[in-house]
């Protein structure tokens, strides 16, 4: 019987951190919540370890990975600078894996326009170029943003889809959160630390074409999905001239390009993770029974920049 390996979590409050935590918890696995001094860790146990900790302060950095093998990292996007300070530090430190944040897939050269995205991979390039054994998860796209939002250009409440470039063909990547804290908690807890260095985990739930999800779409309604159709030129200008106006819904329309244009799976990877056991959702239960939790709600303003990227 495997043992558990002792893992540090940053990042603990996120919609879908918050949720990987609760998985590492249950597991039983040693846990250590690192957090910024004033982050509330008011719903986390009253038994589990917590360090407070100020990532600039790299002695006391180095001080909260002691006793650590895994050091996951689950900033959000504000954060993902952040990470090299735990760069800097794990070299000191007897910390045996690294996981920087991701939650998405491999950014490629259209993807690194979206100056967050590029920052990630940046963030991973540094620390394999530091010598710390590394690995990120990646799970594409999460089935609530995909279903629950209009970020990838799907409107369930309303039937309506955007196919762009050849997404209605395309083939993409999707998981539930709940399937992503599960397989948190299956790779990260006992499986011996060097199968797991270096490693670009895939995670698949359920795969869809932009046809699947119309076809779910008229299931659900009862009449066929309004089909919106863009370029996947008109949309790369689109993101360029968005990004000179700081406007963010650029990233919404960064994320169709690897589904538009057939990429999606690649950039997941063939690296993928099964859960064991687990019972997985499909595209029915998702969008036709409705059997999905709520996705975090966006600012008002960036909701309304959400409904231009329909065209």
């Amino acid at each position: 019987m495997p043992s558990f390996n002792r893992i540090a979590v940053y990042g603990h409050r996120g919609w879908a951190s918050s949720a990987i935590v609760d998985a590492l918890i249950a597991s039983g696995a040693p846990l250590k919540v690192l957090y910024r001094h004033d982050s509330d860790v008011s719903r986390l146990p009253d038994d589990l370890p917590k360090v407070a900790v100020d990532l600039d302060d790299e002695e006391a950095l180095i001080g909260a990975l002691e006793d650590v093998d895994i050091l996951i990292s689950l900033v959000g996007h504000e954060g993902v600078i952040k990470q090299y300070n735990f760069i800097r530090a794990i070299p000191k430190t007897n910390v045996k894996l690294f996981v920087p944040s991701d939650l998405g897939y491999r950014v490629d050269e259209e993807m690194a326009t979206i100056p967050v995205l590029k920052a990630k991979a940046e963030v991973e390039k540094a620390s394999k170029d530091a010598g710390i054994p590394t690995t990120v998860v990646l799970p594409g796209n999460l089935a609530e943003s995909t279903f629950d939002s209009l970020l990838l250009g799907i409107d369930v409440g309303g039937n309506r889809i955007v196919y762009t470039g050849d997404s209605e063909h395309q083939k993409m990547n999707i998981c539930t959160r709940k399937y992503i804290a599960a397989a948190y908690a299956a790779i990260f807890t006992k499986t011996p630390i060097s199968q797991l260095q270096n490693r670009s985990i895939g995670l698949s739930e359920f795969i869809v074409t932009g046809s699947d999800v119309a076809a779910a779409l008229e299931r659900k309604h009862g009449t066929p999905p309004q089909i919106f159709r863009a370029s996947v030129e008109r949309v790369t200008k689109e993101i360029e001239a968005r990004l000179q106006k700081d406007d963010v819904s650029a990233i919404s329309l960064a994320y169709r390009l690897p589904w538009a244009t057939g990429k999606h799976l690649e950039l997941v990877g063939t690296d993928v993770w099964d859960v064991a056991g687990y019972q997985k959702t499909t595209l029915d239960k998702v969008v036709v029974e409705g059997d999905l939790e709520p996705f975090k709600a966006f600012p008002p303003q960036f909701a309304a920049l959400m409904e231009t990227t329909f065209f």
